[in-house]
């Protein structure tokens, strides 16, 4: 459910400074002026997945972004739990939480939550895989969450024109670093591979899924991987806050099998993780 008038404000309200108010003033210059921090959390069944862990993120992007000063965890979740109590009707969608530094970084960021459009991926697209492309690029700010409309436009429009799920950003070398808004891994035989954590923003979901290759003993090896030698690989999928784990179908002309067993067995794993998650937190929550 999307309702609400206001550009990327979605719903009846957002949260400003610990305040409810009605997403039509919502004001989208502070998506272009200033430094946004950002994280975009994932809520399903009232329950906002892996909070903690973005969280975290949020905090190490604020200090990665030179910050001396932000909210604390307890003000942040405050906002969330006021976004869900305003907007009862919202089960799930996407939350964004910005800490907004109107000049600098010294100064004090104002703090918002909303909820944002998404797009989660169809039963047809988790079964047949996405259509990928190859986008020489590289984001500006590769380890923090930092709001930057001129890249995410630019590479939308080429998502769009030719007609992609999402595009894979490769480096001045070559090598495919990560995707626009996700995270990515390739399997070979019953060995998974990612591009290093250094190389790349530190998914949430990525994060997840190498958890769950620990626990289940499957090999998972963070590697360089170059475009050239994609055509190598089984099978590939995305990892993200939307799509959770997701197969691809082609990365340009390279096909890849889509229902490779170690592929089911992660999107398997991943689920039972997250109902886990909110079964447990549905709990804690009935308990306070």
């Amino acid at each position: 459910m999307q309702t609400g008038p206001k550009g990327d404000c979605r719903a009846n309200y957002f949260i400003k400074e610990g305040y409810a108010e009605k997403c039509g003033v919502f004001d989208e210059n502070i998506l272009v002026t200033g430094i946004s921090v950002y994280e975009v959390i994932k809520v399903k069944e009232k329950v906002p997945l892996f909070f903690e862990d973005h969280l975290a993120r949020l905090i190490n992007s604020a200090e990665l972004a030179g910050a001396g000063n932000y909210p604390s965890s307890a003000v942040i979740e405050k906002s969330i739990k006021l976004l869900l109590l305003h907007n009862p009707e919202f089960n799930e969608g996407n939350i964004r939480i910005l800490l907004h530094f109107p000049v600098t970084v010294d100064d004090m960021p104002a703090i918002y939550c909303y909820f944002i459009p998404h797009y989660y991926p169809s039963d047809e697209e988790y079964e047949l895989g996405v259509p990928v492309i190859l986008i020489d690029a590289e984001r500006r700010f590769l380890h923090s969450k930092i709001i930057d409309m001129e890249f995410r436009s630019h590479i939308n429009q080429k998502i769009k024109v030719r007609n992609a799920y999402e595009a894979f950003l490769t480096d001045s070398n070559g090598y495919v670093t990560e995707g626009s808004k996700s995270n990515y891994f390739m399997i070979k035989d019953r060995n998974i591979y990612t591009p290093p954590g250094n190389d790349v923003l530190p998914g949430i979901t990525r994060k997840n899924i190498l958890d769950i290759c620990k626990l289940s003993g499957i090999v998972a090896e963070e590697k360089k991987i170059h475009f050239n030698d994609l055509k190598g690989f089984d099978s590939c999928f995305i990892s993200g806050t939307s799509p959770g784990i997701l197969p691809v179908r082609n990365i340009e002309k390279t096909i890849f099998k889509v229902a490779h067993p170690l592929l089911k067995q992660l999107s398997l794993g991943y689920k039972t993780l997250t109902e886990n998650y909110i079964l447990k937190n549905k709990l804690y929550s009935h308990q306070q």
